[in-house]
Parts: C-alpha cells; structure tokens; sequence
C-alpha cells in the first residue's frame, strides 16, 4: 500500500528518473559535480514532464474541436443526486465572479466524485497536483484520499451545487515525526481556476489545520509555479524554499485566523 499510495501528495513524490550516473568515489569536487548534474537532469526531466502533460492537452483539444466543428453544442447530464447528495450540508460559498460553491470536509460517499472530477483535470493540473505523469487513481488511491480522519488527515472538497460535481479538493497530510508539522496540497477543476476557488479552500484547511494543533506547514510545487506561491504567501509566514530536482518545497508558519469558530462550524467540525 505505501508503494501505491506514494505520489498522492507532492512531498512524497519521487524524483523524475535520469541517465546521468550517481555514486561511485573521487574527489571532493568530483563528486559534486556528479551532483550538480544529477540535479540539472532532474530538473530538466521534471520540466520535460509538464511539457509533455501540456502537449497531451493541446492534441486531446484539437481532437475534440474536431469531433464537434459544426455539432451542436453537447450537453452533459449532471451527476445523479442521491442519498450522498453534498447539498444537506456544507458551507455555500459566493466567489468573485458571482458563482456558488459548496465547501465542507470530504466523505468516504465522495469517492465516485472524487473520480470523475480527476478525470476531468487536465494533464498539465494532474501533474502539478502530484509532480509525476498519473492518469487515473485506483480504488484504494481513492479510498486513501476519502476515508480520513480529519485530524492527522485532512480534506476539504469545493462542490458545484448545480452539478454535485468535485471541483477542488485542498488536503493536508500530517508529518508522523512532527505532529505540528504537515504537508498540504490543492487542486482546482481546470474552468474553475482563477476564480477563488483555492484561495477559499485553503482558508478552511489552514483554519482546521491549525485546530488540530498544526502550526507549519510545507508545500511542494513546480518551479516557475508563481501562482502556488501566492497563495502559500497569503496564509503562512515566514517561509524557508528549498529547491531540488525543478521544484521548490516552502515551509511556512500558519497564520493566525480569527474567524475559526466561525469557519468550524460551517464545516462541521
């Protein structure tokens, strides 16, 4: 399970494999060298990496443009609403741009959502979200990413109330040797970024992080990434980068939220 669980949060996330060889002995300067290289290499495989995520969504958009040139526009039916439907409960939220959301703590019902809503990324955001290509996420990757314990492992999921569909998930992952420590993550559906989906998300994880006695927190990102860096800003202070292999891991101080009791209760907690 650890081995198949491992990319589901971009701190674990292992090194993009290179040609360049490692070990062996020498000097001093040698080995760094050897170091330096393997470095680069990394870097350059995990730029190559989104590079390619992106020409996959470029030529998944052109086939389609040329599936529906002059068809009518297709509909897509919304999710069926059942007994796990998220409109009982949660926080309605009203973004900048005038759209509604529903936010609140994910459930082990929102696994089949959870699904289609990563089916639905596209490759550039997948690879962003988890550093590494992955095209789909199996039963007990999904499992994993539901059944929480919403204190050691927290998820918070924004949901379109006119389709019940998952929109973004933010997740923190708390750190077994330091229980004030946590890695967290984000993802936003592609027609819904830049719209203060994250940004509300985040707010809510931040607060409940912080309620389950979590005062730091590390992000890993893509190098180049300005608009993860933004909002790691907005919410922590004092941040520490380290950059390796094309990314950059920042630890940060939360920052204090008065609105805790307020944003608590919304969710359920």
């Amino acid at each position: 399970m650890k081995r198949d669980l491992s990319i589901l949060m971009p701190g674990s996330a292992p090194p993009p494999e290179t040609d360049v060889p490692r070990g062996g002995t020498g000097s001093a300067e040698a080995r760094a060298g050897r170091f330096a290289r393997v470095r680069d290499a990394r870097a350059t495989a995990r730029m190559q990496g989104e590079l390619t995520a992106l020409a996959r969504d470029i030529h998944f958009a052109r086939r389609a443009a040329q599936r529906v040139a002059g068809a009518p526009p297709l509909e897509i039916p919304p999710m069926h609403r059942h007994r796990d439907s998220p409109l009982r409960h949660g926080e309605r939220i009203r973004l900048r741009d005038g759209a509604e959301i529903i936010v609140r703590a994910i459930e082990p019902d929102d696994a089949e959502r959870l699904r289609v809503g990563f089916q639905q990324l596209s490759a550039v955001s997948r690879y962003r979200r988890f550093l590494g290509p992955i095209d789909e996420l199996t039963r007990e990757q999904l499992s994993y990413l539901t059944r929480v314990d919403h204190v050691s492992h927290e998820a918070i999921a924004a949901i379109d109330p006119t389709t019940a569909e998952a929109i973004g998930i933010a997740r923190y992952v708390r750190d077994p040797d330091d229980e004030r420590q946590a890695d967290v993550a984000v993802v936003t559906a592609d027609r819904w970024q830049n719209r203060g989906v994250a940004t509300a998300l985040i707010e809510r994880l931040v607060t409940r992080a912080r309620a389950a006695g979590i005062d730091t927190a590390t992000a890993r990102m893509l190098a180049g990434d300005e608009a993860a860096l933004r909002l790691v800003a907005r919410f922590t202070d004092a941040a520490a980068e380290r950059r390796d292999a094309g990314t950059i891991s920042v630890t940060a101080q939360l920052k204090d939220d008065a609105r805790t009791g307020e944003l608590l209760s919304a969710l359920g907690h």
